[in-house]
């Protein structure tokens, strides 16, 4: 990966976060909000903007009334982040 192949999900910070955090296993929304410190508004939309674009699942179910979401990286997303990690220590190697 190139500076200008950088996929736009990383180019927002929340996003970058969010899959940052997902790196370690699939996390909940209510976890999700306290890691990133995002507005619940905010955080769904940029989910639902990393799911259309392939690098997350959601899974929603009910627990008794409540509904619970829970988000984990794609095989896609997850090569994505490591692809953009390396390239991040390629140019952190190159500097003196």
């Amino acid at each position: 990966m190139e500076l200008h192949e950088i996929p736009a999900a990383f180019q927002s910070r929340l996003r970058l976060a969010v899959v940052a955090a997902l790196m370690t296993g699939p996390k909940d929304f209510t976890t999700l909000t306290k890691l990133t410190e995002a507005t619940p508004g905010n955080l769904g939309k940029q989910l639902e903007l990393l799911e259309a674009d392939g690098f997350l699942t959601c899974r929603r179910e009910l627990l008794g009334r409540r509904p619970r979401s829970t988000y984990q990286l794609t095989e896609a997303g997850r090569e994505t982040f490591l692809a953009y990690v390396r390239m991040l220590e390629k140019i952190a190697g190159g500097v003196t």
